[in-house]
């Protein structure tokens, strides 16, 4: 399944996925979670972003995906649900790492440490190199919960930044760890 699986990721796409997946046994090594749901959802939670957005749009049609107004404008952000989607139909994956794929690019109100895992891996992993991401490795080596918000700050500053639309489901998860009083800067 796994040779199946990574023959269907092209370009930068075949590298990133085995470094998440790397980073995911990583993680879950570290935090607790299911090494092998990580590392199989680390491989499969870029399957559909290849895809072009009216390709994405048909498999929201095909598999009932309701896509809010920010991913009709923004239907990159779409390939969490499909890949979640193609995991489920084509793989027969179990719902949490399904559901941890279907959150990977916004997060989500209540992450379960698989969501979280898959999260922070596809944004740390080695072959990621941007303003930030050596803070967010360095996190991640302490608490999976301060990384993730680190996470969330960064991404929220660049979309503002950048004048882009903030998924609702990004909000909610950055809300939620605040309530719980996580931190990630020292005070």
């Amino acid at each position: 399944m796994r040779k199946g699986i990574l023959s269907r990721l092209k370009g930068y796409r075949y590298p990133h996925s085995l470094g998440v997946e790397r980073a995911a046994k990583w993680l879950a090594q570290q935090y607790g979670g299911d090494v092998e749901k990580a590392a199989v959802a680390g491989i499969l939670h870029d399957i559909t972003k290849h895809l072009s957005p009216q390709e994405q749009l048909n498999l929201c049609e095909k598999y009932g995906i309701i896509p809010c107004a920010v991913e009709k404008s923004e239907p990159k952000m779409l390939h969490g649900k499909t890949a979640a989607a193609i995991a489920r139909a084509e793989y027969g994956m179990p719902e949490d790492v399904c559901d941890a794929i279907a959150c990977h690019t916004t997060g989500k109100y209540g992450m379960t440490t698989l969501d979280k895992i898959l999260y922070l891996a596809d944004y740390i992993e080695e072959t990621r190199d941007f303003p930030g991401v050596d803070k967010a490795r360095e996190l991640a080596r302490v608490s999976l919960d301060r990384a993730l918000l680190y996470c969330y700050d960064q991404t929220l500053i660049e979309l503002v930044t950048r004048g882009k639309l903030i998924h609702s489901d990004t909000i909610a998860a950055y809300n939620d760890m605040i309530r719980q009083g996580v931190r990630w800067r020292d005070e």
